[in-house]
């Protein structure tokens, strides 16, 4: 467990040099996240999506500004409806330190029928011991023609 004034912790996605580094519980905890929204979603579960958000949550994209469960759950309740799949969430970098964290990465999703890539930024937040999101933005990036 992190203490309030530990040191900032940063993970990387990739190991550095030979030696493997032993993943906390807090970053394992963080990257689970990831994990468990693409199996909800892909799941059709709109409602575990949504637990997966702080109640005053925020996700944004270039469609949508949902803020709070109810909303965050109804819009992704419409991409599961229109045949959405997550491919995969890659995450860059993770940091966390204290009751916050964020992730960058990369995503690459299906929707009917058509496979896009794109960026993922998300910053969560430890409420009562479970690390949330507390906002959670998207941006497709230009797709080659």
């Amino acid at each position: 467990m992190a203490l309030p004034f530990a040191a900032a912790q940063t993970a990387s996605s990739k190991p550095e040099g030979r030696e493997r580094r032993q993943m906390s519980t807090d970053e394992a905890a963080i990257r689970q996240v990831s994990e468990d929204w693409i199996r909800f979603y892909n799941g059709g579960d709109a409602a575990k999506v949504a637990a997966l958000y702080t109640d005053d949550g925020y996700y944004l994209s270039a469609h949508i500004l949902a803020h709070g469960s109810q909303a965050i759950e109804a819009y992704w309740e419409r991409g599961i409806k229109a045949g959405g799949h997550i491919d995969f969430i890659k995450p860059l970098t993770l940091y966390y330190t204290g009751d916050l964290a964020y992730c960058a990465g990369t995503y690459q999703a299906t929707n009917a029928g058509v496979t896009v890539d794109g960026r993922i930024l998300i910053v969560l937040r430890k409420v009562n011991a479970k690390w949330l999101m507390a906002a959670h933005e998207t941006v497709v990036r230009d797709q080659p023609l």
